[in-house]
């Protein structure tokens, strides 16, 4: 018989989309408390540029992993996942309901499911585990280039799994490979097989995503970004910068990577008398925003609901449906998001969820994620190869490396990449121009003399 495992809500969606004022009148409502699940709310201080819910608008509901990590710390999925199921265990120990909020999404993955990160596996914390040698603590501290390299060296098919740039996953696998001495590409095949024969969600759970149309929510994102500057926002990026310049702290790992720091870096580093370039981090603030939000609703379509698809093998044991709320029309949060989001976790927390998944307008964002096959899962590992675009570049300028066949085809079908072959068509007639220009007029000098 299959043993109960106990209830959990999760809510997903973008950034200024609602989450947390939803998350307060389900607590409410159910008797819940919440769990952050941002990686950068769990950094003292800084409620503005982080988008901490006010204090006074939490209305009393205790907020679990959150404003506890030091500045100068570097925070792990791993700490992370123990202090989030520990916090979870309280809750429930207590007869109240954890509420999982937010949406730094490899946190919320590696909390609701099992075997979702390489190396993830309760078991594997059992294992005997070597303490790593100063020699494997630098590697491991080293440049992104240096992981990927040694990496290649230890488990090549693995290496080729994660972007070249990625400099969280690649530590994460070499880190596996120095403490267990097992190949992390072996430890990800023995996961895999296992989603065949159980389901892989931690807990009995239940999963919202708070949606807005994307016509509208770019503008509020603009307009949240702007509300942030007022209510003190530059304060917190100057103290920041304070101790950022004091440290030689770089934007690519801690705290120091939040939307609205590296923004303001040019601008700071002026002596913050340039106001072009202030207005400038404002815009790059902005755009960073929107462009965070689709990488939340990509995440959401590409993993999450292919995710909870394999749990229908299961007939949902452990719950793992997910329920869209249409936020998009403020005016009807009441009915949309809230009424209709109380009575589907009454229902689950009963046993059983009757009112449908979505509103029927948005039933299609359903079939937007792509299928998914046990075929698939087994041989993953066929699609593990890097592409790469030699006419398309990346943020340093180097050539776009892509992971995987699919991706690399949607590339080359993309507008991205198409506009880039025509801008450099265009460049190139203009070079080819000024240098028949240049041809004629040294032809006409020789004619001349």
């Amino acid at each position: 018989m299959t043993k109960p495992k106990k209830p959990i809500i999760s809510i997903v969606g973008t950034t200024g989309v609602g989450k947390s004022q939803f998350s307060i009148d389900l607590a409410k409502a159910i008797n819940g408390e919440i769990i952050n699940a941002d990686s950068m709310q769990v950094y003292k201080k800084l409620d503005i540029i982080t988008n901490k819910h006010p204090i006074p608008e939490r209305e009393g509901i205790p907020h679990h992993v959150m404003d506890h990590v030091d500045w100068n710390e570097r925070y792990y999925l791993h700490p992370f996942r123990q202090q989030a199921i520990a916090a979870i265990d309280d809750i429930h120990s207590r007869g109240k309901i954890p509420i999982v909020v937010g949406g730094t999404h490899y946190y919320l993955q590696t909390l609701l499911f099992n075997n979702k990160t390489v190396g993830d596996e309760e078991e594997l914390e059992q294992e005997n585990k070597t303490e790593l040698t100063t020699a494997q603590l630098e590697i491991l501290d080293g440049p992104v280039d240096q992981l990927f390299q040694e990496l290649q060296k230890v488990d090549p098919l693995i290496a080729s799994k994660f972007h070249p740039q990625d400099d969280r996953k690649l530590r994460r696998a070499l880190e596996i490979w120095y403490t267990t001495g097992k190949k992390p590409s072996d430890l990800y095949r023995q996961q895999k097989y296992h989603e065949l024969e159980d389901s892989s969600l931690r807990y009995n759970t239940l999963i919202f995503w708070v949606y807005c149309d994307r016509e509208v929510l770019t503008p509020r994102l603009d307009t949240r970004v702007d509300k942030m500057m007022e209510l003190g926002a530059i304060e917190e990026i100057k103290e920041m910068y304070e101790v950022y310049k004091s440290k030689n702290y770089t934007t690519t790992s801690g705290v120091w990577q939040v939307i609205g720091f590296k923004e303001f870096l040019p601008w700071l580093d002026s002596n913050m008398n340039n106001l072009d370039l202030f207005k400038q981090g404002v815009e790059t603030m902005k755009v960073r925003t929107r462009q965070y939000a689709k990488y939340q609703i990509r995440w959401i379509l590409n993993v999450l609901l292919i995710e909870l698809e394999k749990e229908s093998r299961f007939n949902y044991k452990y719950g793992g449906k997910l329920y869209i709320l249409d936020a998009t029309d403020l005016t009807h949060w009441q009915q949309q998001v809230k009424t209709r989001g109380i009575e589907i976790t009454k229902q689950f927390l009963q046993g059983s969820t009757e009112l449908p998944q979505a509103p029927q307008e948005l039933m299609h964002m359903f079939n937007k994620s792509k299928s998914h096959t046990s075929q698939k899962v087994l041989h993953a590992d066929l699609n593990w190869k890097h592409y790469t675009c030699d006419i398309c570049k990346d943020k340093s300028g180097k050539p776009y490396v892509m992971v995987g066949k699919d991706v690399y085809d949607q590339h080359m079908a993309s507008k991205r990449h198409r506009r880039t072959i025509y801008a450099n068509k265009k460049r190139q007639g203009k070079l080819d121009y000024q240098v028949y220009l240049k041809n004629n007029k040294l032809s006409e000098g020789e004619d001349n003399p």
